[in-house]
């Protein structure tokens, strides 16, 4: 075997080398590609993941208070992208446009109405709370979709979880208005005039809820920024169920 056969050889055998070195890298990637493909679909879905966990969001407000005082309350309504916690700051301008953090953001932190007493769910108790309508799913964009009736029905209840305890709210009305509709009102010198109020809330829903009201309801109102309109809000309101 002469000089150049030999390196012939060589050369043959070098690139055999390389090509099978390539074949065993690809047979390697799609071996974990396999792997990780039959794992994940031995997993639950996100759906699965949030029905299969036992969530307690009062402990997560009372976490979350330890580092922001001003952390009050959580809200869930369950199905929808509205899972945030609530501040409440000394006015209604201090997380409109802040963060937790208090750094300037636009669409600040869900808050509730500083004139609201979060500990008390007496009768004649109306809570507020306010987000804006980022129109991209986020804060509580969603309330806009309880425009339509089948909505409302499939998203009927509210969970509110506070330091003291844990509650369900059930929605009676939803509308769109204006501020010039006094829908904010937290005082109230009778129980009559607070059923006035509350009966006026129902009779500007868009749609009849079935739920009744009484003199005796606790509410919540959650109010964001219509834009379909000048000066705009949309408005949903429930009553607190009462074991």
């Amino acid at each position: 075997m002469n000089y150049y056969t030999k390196k012939k050889i060589k050369k043959v055998l070098k690139i055999s080398l390389i090509v099978l070195s390539v074949l065993i890298v690809i047979l390697g990637i799609i071996f974990l590609i396999i792997s990780m493909t039959k794992s994940d679909s031995n997993k639950p879905s996100n759906n699965q993941v949030i029905q299969n966990f036992d969530r307690n969001m009062q402990n997560e407000v009372r976490a979350l208070n330890v580092t922001y005082q001003d952390a009050i309350a959580w809200i869930n309504i369950p199905g929808t992208n509205i899972d945030s916690p609530i501040f409440k700051g000394a006015d209604n301008d201090t997380y409109f446009s802040k963060n937790r953090e208090n750094e300037d953001i636009k669409y600040g932190e869900l808050f509730m109405d500083y004139r609201c007493n979060i500990n008390n769910m007496d009768n004649m108790s109306h809570f507020i709370v306010y987000g804006h309508n980022t129109e991209d799913g986020k804060y509580f964009s969603e309330l806009l979709k309880y425009k339509d009736k089948e909505y409302f029905n499939n998203h009927k209840i509210i969970e509110m979880s506070t330091i003291n305890g844990n509650y369900k709210w059930e929605i009676f009305t939803a509308y769109k208005t204006t501020p010039d509709f006094f829908y904010i009102d937290v005082q109230f010198k009778d129980n009559n005039e607070y059923y006035d109020f509350l009966k006026s809330l129902k009779e500007k829903s868009i749609y009849d809820t079935g739920i009744n009201i009484s003199k005796e309801d606790t509410i919540l109102t959650l109010s964001t920024c219509d834009y379909t309109i000048d000066d705009g809000r949309f408005v949903v309101q429930a009553r607190l169920v009462k074991n």
